[in-house]
């Protein structure tokens, strides 16, 4: 009994040894695993923090260019950076910055190269396909600007800012309906930039001949900024359609005492005053409207003269 005791013992003993061994030899193998990732980190962190440096010290776009493709290679060629998926991270930044350097220089081709170099990096991403997107978008090249937003949006379909430049599309476009679909959805996900989102559904309402949901719109514009001149601008016009003068008055002046300066304000509220019969105050709004536009930039000449000719005969009339 007591062999068999010992011998027990003796196995028991053996067993713990090997236990112990192997939990030795995993707690080395992890401490030196986990040293490398404290390492791995700190790399990381220093390639970030250059990244800023380079934004914040240099004015220069073709100096923070060079220096971005420095980094650049200084991280392919960094052997601490154990993680793929985490080098790849900070490749993706580094070429991100290098595609806004280009797009400030109106370089378009090359800020395109770039996104294409993220993309490959990092197909599972969405955003280089926004990036891409929004590039097409500024050269005009809307059904390419879509199928980008379109895989963006396919990989985060919480992407406000896919929906919300794709509704522009579908808007400037006249697709109503779809621009209407995407502003919706990107209101929902509540973005930074809330009020574009408004005002952009506003006008879309008011092509849509929806005026009281654009009325509503460029009301909750208003409601979040109540200096913003577009608001009240837009709304005059949606309530002008509706023939509801005194209401559009109200926005007009609110818009020109914001501005002073405002063509468009004037535009209207001379409307509004030629509708009311009030010509003296018409012909008033026309005359701001030639002096603030003395080298008719924006085209205002030709119907304001018209407007003012009409409307001489009748203040003297009255």
């Amino acid at each position: 009994m007591i062999k068999i005791i010992n011998a027990t013992l003796q196995i028991f003993l053996k067993s713990r040894l090997a236990i112990t061994i192997l939990m030795f030899s995993a707690c080395v193998s992890s401490c030196g695993l986990f040293d490398k990732e404290i390492k791995q980190d700190k790399h990381i962190a220093e390639f970030r923090y250059r990244m800023n440096r380079i934004m914040d010290s240099l004015d220069n776009h073709k100096e923070r260019i060079k220096a971005f493709e420095k980094i650049i290679e200084n991280i392919e060629a960094d052997e601490d950076l154990i993680t793929p998926r985490k080098k790849n991270i900070l490749l993706v930044e580094g070429n991100t910055f290098i595609s806004n350097e280009y797009l400030s220089l109106e370089n378009y081709k090359k800020a395109i190269k770039y996104t294409n170099i993220i993309i490959g990096i990092d197909s599972t991403s969405p955003k280089g396909f926004y990036n891409r997107g929004c590039i097409y978008q500024i050269l005009d090249e809307d059904s390419l600007a879509i199928l980008d937003y379109n895989k963006a949006l396919k990989l985060n379909s919480d992407y406000s800012d896919a929906y919300y430049n794709r509704g522009i599309i579908y808007e400037e476009s006249g697709n109503y309906d779809k621009a209407l679909e995407d502003y919706n959805r990107a209101i929902k996900l509540n973005p930074s930039y809330i009020i574009d989102v408004y005002t952009n559904r506003g006008n879309t309402y008011l092509a849509k001949e929806a005026y009281d949901k654009a009325i509503s719109d460029y009301g909750k514009v208003l409601s979040i900024d109540s200096t913003n001149i577009k608001a009240y601008s837009n709304r005059a016009g949606a309530y002008i359609i509706q023939k509801e003068y005194d209401k559009a008055l109200i926005d007009c002046n609110k818009a020109i005492a914001l501005d002073s300066t405002n063509i468009n304000a004037y535009k209207k509220r001379a409307s509004i005053f030629e509708a009311q019969k009030e010509y003296g105050e018409a012909l008033d709004d026309y005359g701001k409207i030639l002096a603030l536009d003395p080298h008719d930039k924006f085209d205002t000449h030709e119907t304001v003269r018209k407007a003012i000719k009409k409307l001489r005969p009748l203040s003297r009339r009255k």
